[in-house]
């Protein structure tokens, strides 16, 4: 699987946790490489959950961070786990693979709000 799709895969795993247990039969498509970048965002987004929650509130105008769409809660969680913790991917391909997946899954504004609070979370990430 490409990174693209693992990415979608770990943003799927993180949004159904709002809801519901992971359901495990979303990872029977995924090949070996893909499964341990997936477990890397999962395992980051476990470690430092408040660490990433206290980085979207700081960056947040005008919202809380119980205002934003699960959805793009969860592409915005991605993108801070790649970003921050894991450091692969160049940061414009991260913010345009988060900004695709709000294409994809979202509103039609969600794309434009995932990308600014991301171009502003960026700036602080090193």
């Amino acid at each position: 699987m490409k990174r693209t799709e693992m990415r979608e895969l770990a943003f799927k795993t993180i949004y159904s946790k709002f809801f519901n247990p992971v359901d495990e039969d979303i990872f029977k498509n995924a090949d070996q490489k893909g499964l341990e970048f997936t477990k890397k965002i999962l395992e980051a987004f476990a470690n430092n959950y408040t660490e990433i929650n206290d980085i979207i509130n700081d960056h947040l105008k005008g919202y809380t961070i119980d205002r934003i769409y699960k959805i793009d809660l969860a592409i915005i969680i991605v993108a801070i786990v790649e970003l921050k913790y894991i450091k692969e991917n160049p940061k414009e391909v991260i913010i345009n693979e988060a900004v695709e997946l709000a294409k994809k899954f979202s509103t039609e504004k969600s794309p434009k709000f995932v990308n600014g609070v991301l171009a502003d979370i960026v700036k602080d990430i090193k």
